[in-house]
């Protein structure tokens, strides 16, 4: 009887310990949640402009005469290059996922080659630029709402890559 009594009267302590000292793992949706801000994206980025980066050369040459073939794939990417005051990690976080998706891009070209000449394979990225429109939100207790305020950001997308075959 002393046996079960004592395990009874540790699990006890145990449980009174737990809610002690980890109060934030015992009150789940109690009311004592952390409040706290994030963005999200708000609606459809809005496209603004196209650029190029500039051409690069990859490996292998080939000398005339002869015809090249090349190919080159890579991953899209995306930067943010103007965040309004907002924390880039967290406007990373709040772009929709069919936005940031990460697709892969390649382009393949052919040239011949003449006798004497040396053909180089060069690739060059193009960006798209978009104006995104965030929306702060705010966590109090477990309810999300809006909290009426927006800010946009720049984001710069991969969403393409050239390549081409020079001669020198």
């Amino acid at each position: 009887m002393k046996r079960k009594l004592y395990s009874y009267v540790t699990a006890l302590l145990l449980t009174v310990t737990a809610l002690l000292f980890y109060p934030s793992q015992s009150q789940a949706l109690s009311g004592n949640e952390a409040s706290y801000f994030y963005w999200m994206q708000s609606g459809t980025p809005s496209y603004q402009s196209t650029s190029y980066g500039s051409w690069t050369s990859q490996k292998g040459t080939i000398v005339g005469p002869g015809t090249m073939k090349k190919s080159y794939t890579t991953k899209s990417s995306f930067s943010i290059t103007g965040s309004a005051g907002i924390p880039v990690k967290t406007v990373e976080l709040g772009l929709e996922a069919g936005f940031t998706k990460e697709n892969t891009l390649s382009t393949s070209v052919s040239r011949r080659i003449p006798k004497g000449k040396t053909g180089v394979f060069q690739t060059r990225y193009q960006y798209k630029t978009y104006k995104v429109k965030m929306a702060q939100w705010v966590s109090i207790d477990g309810r999300k709402s809006k909290t009426g305020k927006t800010k946009y950001v720049t984001v710069k997308k991969r969403t393409d890559v050239q390549g081409r075959i020079i001669l020198k």
